[in-house]
C-alpha cells in the first residue's frame, strides 16, 4: 500500500512530541510506541500498530529493532521524519542531557522538514489558483459576451450559436473542472486536520425555500436573474442565521484549542516553583477567557473523578483538543512520581506546541492571499466583469446579424452561485481546514453579495 509521504513528515512534530513525553517521564521506548499504535496521529499509528504486532508474535527481536527496520524501509523522500524517528530511538538509549539533547535535535528535524513542505505546499498552489480564476471570470465572459459579439456580420456563417452547448458549458462542464481542480488541491493538503462533525440537515434545509421564492417571483412577473436574487439571498440570510451557532462553535473551539496549547509552557514555570498539577492547571487556564468553559468544567471532573485524574481531563479537555488532552495527562502522570520533572516536561511540550504553532500561522499567513484572491474572484471580480458584459450587450441588439444569447443573466446567475459554493468549499481546504459548517456559512455569505453585484451591474444601462 502507498504512503501518503507528504501527510507522513505532517505528522512528525507530533510523534516526536509523544516520544519525547514518553521518554522524558521516565517511560520506555517499548511504552511509547505501543501509545503511539493506540491514539497516535493516522499513518504512523498503523505503521507503528505493525510493529507492536510484530514484536508480540515474535517476528522481530523487539519493538526497537522492528521499529528500527520499519523506519529503514521508509522511502527517501520522508528523510526529515526518517532522522528524527532514528533520533529518538537513540535518545531511547541515552541518559540525562545527552537524550535530551537528541531528543531536541529530533523535534528540531521534525519541524524543519515541515516548514520545507508547507513552502512547498504553497508554491503549488500558485497554478490552480490561477486557472480557476482564469476559468471563473474568463471563460463565461467569453462564452455568453464575445461569442455574440462575434456572430456580427456572419462570423459564424447562418447558423444562430448553440445556446444550449453555451449554457451546457457555463453550468456544468467550467464548474466540473473547477471542483476537479478543488479536490486535487485537498488531497494535496498535507495538514488538512480530522473532518470535524458535519453539521446537522436542518441547518442547511432553508436553502430549499430557493425554490418556492423563486416560483413566486417569476408568477410575480419578475425578471430571471432578478427572481434568483430575490430567492437565493432570503433562503441564504436564513440559513446563515441558523449556521451561526455553528460557525461560533467551531470559531470557539479553536480559539479555546490554541489557548489550551499556550498555557502548557505556563503550566511548567509554576510547578517548577512549586505547585501541584491541579491547582497549576486550573491557575494557568484561569487567566485565559477562552478557555473559561474548559476550566469549570475540569475543576469539576476533578472534584468528582476520585483520583483518577486522566479520565477528569480526558472527559473535560478530549472534546476540544485530543493533543493537548494527552499531554496533560501525560503531565499529571509524570507528577505522581517527581513534580520538578512534571514541570520540565511541561516546559518542553509547551516549547514543541509553541514552534508547531509557529509554522501553521505561518502557512496560514502564506495562504491568506491565495484565499482572499478566491473569494474576491467568486465575490467581487466574477459578478462585476460578467454583468458588465451583459450591460455592454444591450446596444448591439439593434446591429444586423447580432444574435443574443437567450436567458445571459439567468444562466449567469446560475453560474455565480455555483461558484460561490465551489470557492466556499475550497478556501475551506486550504491549509489547516475548517468544517462544514464554515463552509456553509462562508457560501451563505458570499452568494447573496455577489448575485447583488451582478445585478446591478447587469441593469446598467449604456446609451446606443
Amino acid at each position: 500500500m502507498s504512503i501518503d509521504r507528504k501527510r507522513l513528515v505532517a505528522e512528525g512534530p507530533t510523534v516526536v512530541g509523544m516520544l519525547t513525553t514518553s521518554l522524558e517521564s521516565g517511560g520506555s521506548l517499548d511504552t511509547a510506541v505501543r501509545s503511539i499504535a493506540g491514539e497516535g496521529p493516522p499513518l504512523t499509528s498503523g505503521m507503528f500498530e505493525k510493529v507492536v504486532r510484530l514484536a508480540d508474535t515474535r517476528d522481530c527481536s523487539g519493538i526497537r529493532e522492528g521499529l528500527s527496520e520499519a523506519v529503514g524501509r521508509l522511502p527517501s523522500s520522508v528523510s526529515g521524519y526518517k532522522h528524527a524517528l532514528l533520533l529518538c530511538i537513540t535518545a531511547s538509549e541515552s541518559e540525562g542531557t545527552e537524550r535530551l539533547r537528541l531528543l531536541g535535535e529530533a523535534s528540531d528535524i521534525a519541524l524543519d522538514s515541515v516548514r520545507a513542505m508547507g513552502e512547498s505546499y504553497s508554491n503549488s498552489l500558485t497554478v490552480p489558483c490561477m486557472t480557476i480564476f482564469g476559468l471563473g471570470i474568463m471563460l463565461p465572459m467569453v462564452l455568453m459576451s464575445l461569442l455574440p459579439m462575434l456572430g456580427i456580420g456572419g462570423v459564424f456563417g447562418t447558423a444562430a450559436i448553440d445556446g444550449r452547448l453555451v449554457s451546457l458549458v457555463t453550468l456544468v462542464m467550467i464548474p466540473a473542472i473547477i471542483l476537479a481542480l478543488a479536490i486535487g488541491i485537498r488531497r494535496r493538503n498535507p495538514f488538512l486536520g480530522e473532518s470535524s462533525k458535519g453539521m446537522g440537515a436542518l441547518t442547511a434545509a432553508p436553502l430549499l425555500l430557493a425554490v418556492p421564492l423563486a416560483m413566486l417571483q417569476i408568477w410575480m412577473g419578475s425578471a430571471p436573474d432578478v427572481a434568483l436574487l430575490l430567492s437565493v439571498g432570503p433562503a441564504a440570510a436564513v440559513t446563515a442565521i441558523l449556521a451561526y451557532h455553528d460557525h461560533r462553535e467551531d470559531v470557539r473551539r479553536r480559539g479555546c484549542e490554541q489557548g489550551l496549547r499556550d498555557s502548557v509552557f505556563e503550566m511548567g514555570n509554576r510547578m517548577l516553583s512549586g505547585g501541584s498539577f491541579e491547582t497549576v492547571c486550573l491557575e494557568s487556564l484561569g487567566g485565559r477567557p477562552e478557555c473559561s468553559h474548559v476550566r469549570e468544567g475540569l475543576r469539576r471532573e476533578l472534584a468528582l473523578c476520585r483520583g483518577d485524574i486522566g479520565s477528569a481531563i480526558e472527559a473535560a479537555i478530549g472534546g476540544t483538543s485530543r493533543e493537548v488532552s494527552r499531554a496533560f495527562r501525560d503531565i499529571s502522570a509524570c507528577s505522581e512520581e517527581d513534580n520538578d520533572n512534571a514541570g520540565r516536561l511541561a516546559i518542553a511540550l509547551g516549547r514543541q506546541f509553541h514552534n508547531s504553532d509557529s509554522i501553521r500561522r505561518s502557512l496560514d499567513l502564506r495562504l491568506k492571499s491565495m484565499t482572499d484572491m478566491m473569494v474576491g474572484t467568486a465575490v467581487l471580480f466574477a459578478p462585476m466583469v460578467l454583468g458588465m458584459s451583459v450591460s455592454m450587450l444591450e446596444p448591439l441588439s439593434d446591429i444586423p446579424g447580432y444574435v443574443p444569447m437567450d436567458g445571459s443573466g439567468l444562466i449567469l446567475s446560475v453560474y455565480l452561485v455555483e461558484l460561490c459554493g465551489l470557492i466556499s468549499v475550497l478556501t475551506c481546504n486550504l491549509g489547516s481546514g475548517h468544517g462544514a459548517s464554515t463552509a456553509l456559512w462562508r457560501f451563505c455569505l458570499m452568494t447573496p453579495v455577489a448575485l447583488t453585484i451582478f445585478t446591478v451591474c447587469s441593469s446598467l444601462g449604456v446609451r446606443r
